[in-house]
């Protein structure tokens, strides 16, 4: 256990309770209301996203299941993850450092584990639409719901198998983290990528009626409005995300030191933005996941004036 606390709340780690204290409090104050807002935000808006989706039939079971996963992820970062953030910072505001390397190995851990999952969903998604694209009319007959819920439920037990690997060797966890970054970033971009290609060749090719209809019951036009909801969910993934890595990169190429840890401190909390925004981001894109929503509103509305 010594081992342990000492490589992650030693001198060389961004948990180092010393240096964490050279902060103003009032920084961590801040941090902790953010935390507490963004906690009952993500939490109660993946609830309401979770509930809407039951009824939403215009998205395909397959895509049902994967927005559930997302939107389940995101649902615990708002019950769990920021919830222990704000314990973690509260530690250094009561100054408990007896408490603050369990709080930081219990909140680095889940965090890691619930990023990782999120992260992965969102290549799946990337990879379901580019085989939409690919097998056409071919699409239901071989992406069923069983065979997406199957992926998914591996993609959270290899997440869970990659964050326990952090007690077996904290560097091999962080290597093999990099690498699935890359692979993940990779695929997904590749995937949209040569989507935007083969749409863009579609339309070329096919300006007549005609022959714009030629793939039968395949509504090209319809999956180019999901793909365009899928890639905004993706790109604002990126947008939350790209603080951290230039923080990290800055710790990589500076070295940790007093700026380098506040700055990645700072980005941490903005990747939870991603999680508060994800609710009004679904119900900006998909029309009848709004009005779903709007539905069970109403419904707690009417029932909270009734009694």
């Amino acid at each position: 256990m010594a081992g342990t606390s000492e490589s992650v709340c030693g001198p060389t780690s961004t948990h180092y309770y010393p240096a964490a204290q050279q902060f103003p409090k009032s920084i961590y104050v801040f941090a902790c209301v953010i935390n507490v807002l963004g906690s009952v935000t993500a939490t109660l808006g993946n609830i309401m996203i979770l509930l809407a989706l039951r009824k939403c039939q215009s998205l395909h079971s397959p895509s049902k299941a994967l927005l559930c996963s997302l939107a389940l992820t995101d649902l615990f970062v708002g019950v769990a993850v920021l919830l222990l953030f704000t314990v973690y910072y509260l530690t250094i505001i009561l100054e408990k450092p007896t408490y603050y390397c369990a709080i930081a190995v219990s909140y680095g851990r889940i965090s890691s584990y619930v990023l990782a999952v999120s992260l992965a969903t969102i290549t799946t998604i990337a990879i379901d639409r580019y085989l939409a694209f690919r097998l056409l009319l071919r699409y239901r007959e071989l992406v069923t719901l069983r065979r997406v819920v199957c992926a998914l439920v591996i993609e959270w037990i290899l997440a869970a198998f990659w964050t326990g690997s952090w007690f077996w060797s904290a560097k091999i966890n962080v290597v093999t983290g990099a690498i699935f970054l890359v692979i993940f970033c990779v695929t997904t971009s590749l995937c949209y990528f040569n989507i935007y290609r083969g749409l863009r060749r579609h339309f070329a090719q096919n300006r007549q009626q005609e022959n714009v209809s030629e793939a039968g019951d395949f509504n090209v036009f319809q999956y180019k409005r999901t793909v365009n909801n899928m890639l905004w969910i993706y790109v604002l993934l990126l947008i939350c995300y790209i603080p951290t890595f230039f923080s990290q990169l800055a710790i990589v190429v500076l070295g940790l030191n007093k700026s380098t840890r506040f700055a990645l401190h700072l980005a941490v909390i903005l990747i939870y933005f991603n999680s508060w925004l994800n609710p009004f981001l679904y119900c900006w894109r998909i029309k009848e996941l709004k009005e779903n929503v709007l539905v069970h509103l109403r419904s707690l509305n009417h029932s909270f004036l009734s009694n």
